[in-house]
C-alpha cells in the first residue's frame, strides 16, 4: 500500500478536509491510499461527540475503515457513525469496528451508494469514558484510539475475498463449489411459507449450498449487482462457505458470468455493441475478476433466447467455459449430446485457446425436487487452491487446476499430470516432448474404482486419440510415445454404461516452431 509519510502530510490532509478540497487519487491503479489517524480520549469527552474528518479523492470506489481503542478493559465505550459530504451513511454504535462502504454493498448498519467526493466524517460518541477518572489516588491513563482508512480506486484489484477479510481457510486443498446460481434478484423462485411461487431470497440458495457441503458458491443474478449488499450480510452467518458475488450477462449473443467485480452492467444501453461486452470483460481482467462463458453449446432460439455463445467480445479476456450446466444436464439427461458444451470447449482447445473447464448448477430454485431442478452444487467444480479465498479460487481457475464432478459428489477426486524427460506438468501447465520420446500420463483418483478412465490426446495430425482403462487402483499410469504434434491431453471418467462422471482440464504441450511447421506440412499431405 502507498502510505502517507510525515506529520506535514497529515496536517495538509486535515487542512484540505476543513476546506472541502479533494486529495489527489492514487497514482498507481490497484494501490489504495491508506490514512492512519490516532488520538487520545480523555475524561472531558464523557457523553460528548467528536469528529474525525478525512478527504475522499476523485476516483475512489470503496472505503474500508478499522477503528480500535484501548479502553475496553475499563469499560470506555465509543459509538461510531459515518457521514459523507451529503449526509448520513450509517451508525453502528460500538458493535462494529470494521466497516466497508461501496457503491452497491456495505457493512450492515451502513448504506451502500456512490462514494461522494469531498470531506467525510467519522463521528465518535462517548457514552462512557473511564480515562482519567479512577479510584481515589489511582488515576487511569488516557484512552488511545486508532483509525485506519483505506481508499480504493475504481480500477483497484479485487480484495482477497469480497465479503470477508482474508481467507475462510488458509490451507491448500481441493475446494468444491458452484459457479452459477440465481435468486430473487433475477429469475430465481421458490415456494413461500404459504406455498406460493415467489422470488426466492438469497439465503435459500446459501442454505442449499450448506446442505451440499460446498466450500464456495457464486451467486450470479442476471444483469444486476443488486444482490451484493444482501450477500455481504449473509457471509457473516455462512462463515463456512465462501460467497462469491457475480453477474450473469445475458446478451443477445450469449451468456457470460463475470465474477467478483461490483460494476454496474454497463453493456445495457440503447446503442450497446459487442465492444461494450468486450469492455466489461477487459475491466474484469484488469481487476483480476473472472469471466466464464456459460452453456455455449446451446442453440439460441425461442426456447432459450441468446443462450448460445456467438463469440462476441472475443476470447482474450475470457478465463473459463461452463462445460457442464445443470439446466442442460436435466433437459438432456446427459452432460453430452448435440448441444454439448464439452465438445464446444474441446474445439476451442484445438484452436490453441487455453480456457479452463468449469461447471455450474444454474440453479433457479434451491428447494425444487430433482426432477424439476438439479440441486445447487450439481454438477460442481473442484478447484485446487492455495486457500479458501476468492483470489485463490480465481487464480486456480485461471491456472487450470480444476476438474468437474458431474454428479456433484463430496468425495470423488481425479488429478492428472504428465511425466516427461523434460519434467512434470499438472493440469493447466505445459510440458515439452520431442518426437519419438516416451512420456506418461499419471492419473490419481479417489472413490472411482470400477469406473472407466478415458485419456484423450489432441494431435494436430492424428486428431483426437483415446486410451481407455478400467480404474482398478487409485493411481493409473499410461505410457505414451510422442508424435511431436500433440496439442493437449486430458482425461474423463465414465461409468460402465458410458455415462460421463468426471472431466479434467488439460495438460498442454509446448509448441516447438520447427516441429509445428513439420506437423502442418504432414497435415497438408494427408
Amino acid at each position: 500500500m502507498r502510505k502517507p509519510t510525515g506529520l506535514g502530510w497529515l496536517a495538509a490532509l486535515l487542512l484540505s478536509a476543513a476546506a472541502g478540497m479533494a486529495s489527489p487519487p492514487p497514482s498507481q491503479p490497484g494501490e489504495p491510499i491508506e490514512l492512519n489517524i490516532s488520538g487520545v480520549i480523555t475524561g472531558d469527552d464523557h457523553q460528548r461527540f467528536r469528529a474525525i474528518k478525512f478527504d475522499v479523492p476523485v476516483g475512489t470506489d470503496r472505503l474500508e475503515i478499522d477503528f480500535s481503542h484501548d479502553g475496553q478493559g475499563v469499560r470506555t465505550v465509543v459509538d461510531l457513525a459515518l457521514y459523507d459530504p451529503e449526509g448520513f451513511r450509517g451508525a453502528s454504535g460500538s458493535n462494529k469496528t470494521s466497516l466497508t462502504i461501496g457503491a452497491v454493498d456495505a457493512t450492515p448498519s451502513y448504506l451502500p451508494g456512490r462514494i461522494q467526493i469531498g470531506t467525510w466524517q467519522i463521528v465518535m460518541a462517548f457514552p462512557n469514558v473511564r480515562s482519567i477518572v479512577g479510584l481515589p489516588g489511582r488515576g487511569l491513563p488516557p484512552t488511545r484510539y486508532q483509525v485506519s482508512i483505506r481508499l480504493h480506486g475504481s480500477d483497484a484489484p479485487l480484495p482477497e475475498s469480497s465479503f470477508v477479510k482474508g481467507p475462510l481457510r488458509a490451507e491448500s486443498a481441493w475446494y468444491r463449489g458452484d459457479f452459477h446460481s440465481h435468486t430473487a434478484h433475477s429469475d430465481g423462485s421458490c415456494e413461500s411459507r404459504l406455498g406460493r411461487r415467489v422470488p426466492c431470497p438469497s439465503f435459500k440458495t446459501l442454505l442449499a449450498a450448506d446442505r451440499e457441503s460446498l466450500d464456495f458458491i457464486a451467486v450470479t443474478d442476471h444483469n444486476t449487482n443488486a444482490h451484493f449488499n444482501g450477500l455481504r450480510e449473509l457471509q457473516a452467518y455462512f462463515d463456512n462457505i465462501l460467497i462469491i458475488p457475480g453477474m450473469e450477462m445475458t446478451t443477445f449473443g450469449g451468456h457470460a458470468n463475470v465474477l467478483g467485480i461490483d460494476q454496474w452492467p454497463t453493456f445495457l444501453k440503447p446503442d450497446a455493441q459487442s465492444a461494450d461486452v468486450a469492455a466489461v470483460f477487459a475491466r474484469a481482467r484488469l481487476r483480476q475478476g473472472l469471466v466464464i462463458i456459460n452453456h455455449p453449446g446451446l442453440p439460441s432460439n425461442e426456447d432459450c433466447m441468446g443462450c448460445g455463445w456467438s463469440g462476441q467480445g472475443g476470447w482474450r479476456d475470457v478465463d473459463a467455459v461452463e462445460v457442464v450446466n445443470g439446466g442442460s444436464l436435466l433437459r438432456f439427461a446427459s452432460a453430452e449430446g448435440p448441444f454439448s458444451a464439452l465438445e464446444y470447449w474441446q474445439r476451442l482447445l484445438d484452436q490453441g485457446l487455453r480456457l479452463t473447464a468449469i461447471a455450474g448448477s444454474d440453479s433457479h430454485d434451491p428447494s425444487a425436487l430433482p426432477e424439476r431442478q438439479v440441486p445447487v452444487g450439481r454438477p460442481r467444480t473442484v478447484v485446487r487452491a492455495a486457500q479458501l479465498s476468492q483470489r485463490a479460487i480465481f487464480d486456480a481457475v485461471r491456472a487450470g487446476q480444476v476438474f468437474v464432478d458431474v454428479d456433484g459428489t463430496s468425495t470423488r477426486l481425479i488429478d492428472l499430470r504428465l511425466v516427461a524427460a523434460s519434467g512434470q506438468a499438472a493440469m493447466g501447465d505445459s510440458v515439452s516432448v520431442s518426437r519419438g520420446s516416451r512420456f506418461s500420463a499419471v492419473i490419481d483418483t479417489q472413490d472411482l474404482l470400477g469406473q472407466r478412465l478415458v485419456v484423450i490426446v489432441s494431435d494436430s495430425v492424428a486428431g483426437r486419440v483415446t486410451y481407455e482403462k478400467e480404474i482398478t487402483e487409485p493411481r493409473i499410469e499410461i505410457p505414451l510415445s510422442a508424435t511431436g504434434c500433440e496439442r493437449w491431453l486430458r482425461a474423463d471418467v465414465r461409468d460402465q454404461t458410458g455415462r460421463l462422471l468426471m472431466v479434467t482440464n488439460p495438460v498442454y504441450f509446448d509448441a516447438d516452431n520447427d516441429m509445428q511447421r513439420s506437423c502442418k506440412s504432414e497435415l497438408r499431405t494427408l
